[in-house]
């Protein structure tokens, strides 16, 4: 008979859940004493492919999409006859309507594909890009989220995930377990960063610094004085500053 810890690695069972993690994901037990796995963070691009409208068929139908790190739930759904307000589904948080009334039935897979990319794109969660030659709608950098999926439209998708590196396993603020961005050890000039110069006074700064990354973000005024604002990340790439009064200055991105 053989004790457990003289078994070869391949005679040792995976720990429970193995099979579905994803890859650099840490197994954890949480405050409630369960036993979970935490992953890495990812950024997710969803190229997503329609197909044209038969006779209404896509009316109400809906594509199931997650906000980043799947803090919200979406059911996408298609007007198609009728600009009639579909109910949120059990299990969901909201719904974003995909108005193809103009064009209504028998609409062409083109056509859906735009009016799918203007309410994607259009929406506050999310960014989108559309391809004029295929018409393949692309959901862009979606951070550590689950699956687009098709509930019922008979669309597909081709899903590309980037993992994001230099990362830490931390605690946050409730004692839970998390993956973290981290500045390189070998000091922070090595890290990159980019100041972006306000000029024009606005309530709203739409800053793409380019530095591929989720930054750590300062404003000041004119004057020096340090403004604290919403900080939405559009992409790795992209950042809206929002405050509540307008003014000029600068924003340091780290």
């Amino acid at each position: 008979m053989k004790n457990h810890n003289n078994l070869a690695d391949s005679q040792i069972h995976k720990p429970k859940g193995f099979a579905p993690a994803r890859a650099r994901s840490v197994s954890t037990k949480n405050s409630n004493n369960e036993v979970e796995w935490v992953k890495g963070n990812y950024s997710t691009d969803t190229a997503i492919t329609c197909r044209a409208d038969i006779a209404g068929d896509l009316q109400h139908r809906h594509i199931t999409v997650y906000s980043n790190y799947d803090a919200l739930k979406y059911a996408v759904y298609f007007q198609i006859t009728a600009a009639t307000i579909m109910a949120t589904p059990s299990g969901y948080n909201g719904v974003i309507a995909v108005d193809v009334t103009a064009s209504g039935s028998g609409s062409t897979s083109s056509q859906v594909s735009t009016a799918l990319h203007t309410a994607l794109n259009g929406h506050t969660d999310f960014t989108s890009t559309r391809s004029s030659e295929t018409g393949v709608v692309t959901l862009e950098d979606v951070m550590t989220s689950t699956d687009v999926t098709d509930y019922s439209t008979g669309f597909s998708f081709s899903i590309s995930k980037t993992e994001i590196i230099n990362e830490m396993l931390i605690t946050d603020s409730t004692g839970e377990m998390k993956w973290t961005p981290y500045a390189p050890l070998m000091g922070a000039s090595s890290d990159k960063n980019y100041v972006h110069i306000q000029n024009v006074t606005s309530s709203v700064w739409v800053v793409t610094h380019n530095l591929d990354k989720y930054c750590a973000v300062a404003v000041v005024d004119s004057a020096g004085t340090v403004v604290i604002g919403q900080v939405d990340y559009n992409s790795l790439n992209q950042t809206t500053l929002t405050f509540k009064s307008t003014f000029s200055g600068k924003a340091y991105f780290n």
